[in-house]
């Protein structure tokens, strides 16, 4: 069992959250508030933070919990003829002396897209945020050491991309996927049509010259070009009806390698503009096997309101938790944003548990 926490950090604690506010009321930022529980070993959580300030050339987030004080610094660059960049760092420092610094960083480089992640650490992430175990992205649960991960997107053509990626620490592994997307189309329905129980006049049974004046002087033979043109005009329009965009279905295909995992990938997920998503993704190999999915869903709870699923079971991973799942909710409330948090899984020894957490984002004007 982990030692408490010392009673002087608590002392400190009114004291730097109160400076923390002071310097968020005179800035546009965002204030968080939250309350975990995890079983079976972790218990009652609270935290409280700021982000979002505009200092140092950046922005800057604080936060203080029962088990660590966490800091934040990031950035954007413009960096000619490169592209934007963007870098960030986090610096958590538990209460019982544990430290983790984690820092990543994007940028583009013509049509290819940089992402490099780097973590040190000598304590455990569950010091930090208790439901790391069992979120959606798998999280490195050691009690100390480090990691670094590297992902390079080229952009073949506008609707296939290349990438590959690289990780070291716990379980080093090389992955190269093929990313194809597709947009999902369906013909626009006509909006000219009659009100109910009006008939319509079918104009091309008149006579040209009563509907086209300038018609009321051609002779036959211009009768009859006219008539061709629009025959052309009329198939011309049933070859190429309009058609709108009502989603974006997106497939990968590749191969991951690495210590203990060997094995062909492969998923497929579908978007809307309006915010629903659905993906699943796929291991298959050589003792190798894994599966994961996920739902978000706008507006499904309330106007305003997200609702997301996920699960994932990838026994092959020997750092992270081999079985998670979850569900969380967010909504509108006054000002500010409710959110609701449940998870579940098993850990690295096999041994079951969850978590819950209840939150409030308030912007700051």
């Amino acid at each position: 069992m982990r030692p408490t926490p010392r009673s002087g950090c608590f002392r400190s604690l009114p004291a730097t959250l109160g400076a923390a506010l002071l310097v968020s009321s005179a800035q546009a930022a965002t204030l968080d508030f939250g309350v975990s529980y995890r079983a079976p070993d972790a218990g009652l959580w609270g935290r409280v933070g700021v982000s979002d300030l505009d200092l140092l050339g950046g922005q800057v987030s604080a936060a203080l919990s029962s088990r660590a004080a966490q800091v934040g610094y990031a950035r954007s660059l413009s960096l000619p003829p490169l592209g934007a960049a963007t870098a960030r760092t986090d610096l958590a420092v538990t209460w019982q002396g544990g430290v983790r610094v984690e820092s990543r960083a994007s940028a583009g480089v013509g049509p290819v897209a940089l992402n490099l992640a780097g973590a040190y650490f000598t304590a455990p992430v569950t010091d930090v945020d208790p439901l790391a175990p069992f979120a959606q992205a798998p999280a490195d649960l050691r009690e100390r050491g480090w990691n670094a991960a590297l992902t390079a997107r080229y952009r073949v053509n506008r609707d296939l991309i290349a990438v590959l990626g690289g990780e070291l620490g716990a379980q080093p592994q090389l992955s190269a996927v093929v990313e194809g997307r597709r947009a999902v189309t369906r013909p626009v329905p006509p909006t000219d049509q009659p009100p109910a129980g009006e008939e319509e006049t079918d104009v091309t049974t008149l006579d040209p010259a009563l509907t086209d004046p300038a018609l009321a002087d051609a002779t036959p033979a211009d009768a009859m070009n006219r008539g061709d043109a629009m025959d052309t005009d009329e198939a011309m329009t049933d070859e190429q009806p309009e058609t709108e965009t009502v989603g974006t279905l997106t497939w990968r295909a590749g191969v991951l390698a690495g210590r203990d995992v060997l094995g062909l990938t492969g998923g497929v997920s579908y978007a809307t503009g309006n915010g629903l998503s659905i993906g699943v993704d796929a291991l298959a190999g050589v003792n190798t096997y894994g599966v994961s999915g996920s739902v978000s869903a706008p507006d499904l709870l309330g106007e305003g309101s997200i609702l997301r699923l996920y699960a994932a079971y990838e026994p092959w991973r020997t750092a992270s938790s081999p079985l998670r799942t979850g569900v969380s909710a967010s909504f509108p409330a006054g000002s500010g944003t409710l959110t609701l948090d449940a998870s579940a899984g098993r850990t690295l020894q096999g041994q079951a548990g969850f978590g819950v957490r209840v939150g409030y984002t308030l912007p700051l004007p």
